[in-house]
């Protein structure tokens, strides 16, 4: 007899029988992995592979192997019980302080080494919660209360209000979301006192650029744009410690090619290099 005929007949006899042993009204085993186990101990011992064993009862491959390298079936470790009587005291306070969120409470109390999962927490709370008769908004509670909509500022203002005092920003509008997204975004925060440090080593002529830069680039932040922007400054970091320090500067250098290349744009395709000449010489901010 071929393989599969012997599987097809050994599948039909563990059906039959076990639906012959089964009495109508059965009680249930305390683990219902006993029967299965005994199973493949049984298919195992008749030299039945993993492969074909694991199509015949239903179950994968991985607990196949472990049945069998087990002599013995291993009780689930199911247990329910967890350490949350141990932070009663802490629950019951931050549900009766106002601002606080469930999703807040157990994340705290998972820091501090409560041994249950996420789960557990939620239904340990809410039970608490109506034992002790605390009423807290719930998430979708909270997200139906209407928010006021806030306009966002475009990339250039928030450029330009990143180190300016709050107070002083006069829009209400524009001063409310700067307040917003400074108390809820510690990044913006770190590039916000990052910025003033930058701005007021100019400003002084003095400074440690190195340590400024090294600390951004240290920093387990993300402040992707003042990183790129020190990896810059430290390819001539010689120059940018002469620009803080030294007094002199190429400004007005700078601003005369600016002034000479606006003309040479204007003029462009319509004269000769002697009349961009004369335009520049008689220019009135010349």
């Amino acid at each position: 007899m071929s393989a599969s005929g012997k599987l097809s007949e050994d599948k039909e006899d563990l059906d039959s029988a076990s639906i012959a042993a089964t009495p109508e009204f059965e009680p249930l085993n305390t683990d219902q992995r006993i029967d299965t186990f005994n199973k493949v101990k049984e298919l195992r011992t008749e030299g039945i592979s993993t492969r074909r064993i694991s199509k015949v009862l239903g179950i994968c491959r991985n607990t196949v192997r472990s049945y069998i390298l087990q002599e013995s079936l291993s009780p689930r470790n199911s247990s329910r019980s967890t350490n949350i009587a141990s932070f009663t005291k802490l629950i019951l306070a931050r549900l009766n302080t106002k601002g606080y969120k469930i999703k807040d409470i157990i994340d705290e109390i998972l820091l501090l080494g409560f041994n249950g999962g996420r789960t557990q927490a939620y239904s340990n709370i809410n039970t608490l919660k109506s034992e002790c008769k605390i009423n807290i908004p719930s998430f979708t509670e909270v997200q139906q209360n209407a928010i006021p909509f806030i306009k966002p500022l475009s990339s250039r203002k928030l450029t330009k209000y990143i180190e300016v005092c709050i107070k002083d920003i006069a829009d209400p509008d524009e001063r409310n979301y700067m307040e917003t997204i400074l108390e809820n975004i510690p990044e913006l925060r770190i590039v916000r006192k990052l910025v003033k440090i930058f701005k007021m080593m100019l400003k002084r002529g003095s400074g440690n650029i190195r340590r400024w830069i090294d600390f951004i680039k240290r920093s387990k932040r993300k402040l992707a744009g003042l990183k790129t922007f020190a990896n810059g400054l430290l390819q001539d970091i010689k120059a940018v410690d002469n620009g803080i320090r030294l007094p002199w500067s190429n400004g007005a250098v700078e601003g005369h090619v600016n002034r000479i290349k606006s003309i040479k744009r204007q003029m462009y395709g319509r004269a000769g290099f002697e009349l961009l000449r004369r335009m520049v010489i008689l220019s009135k901010t010349g």
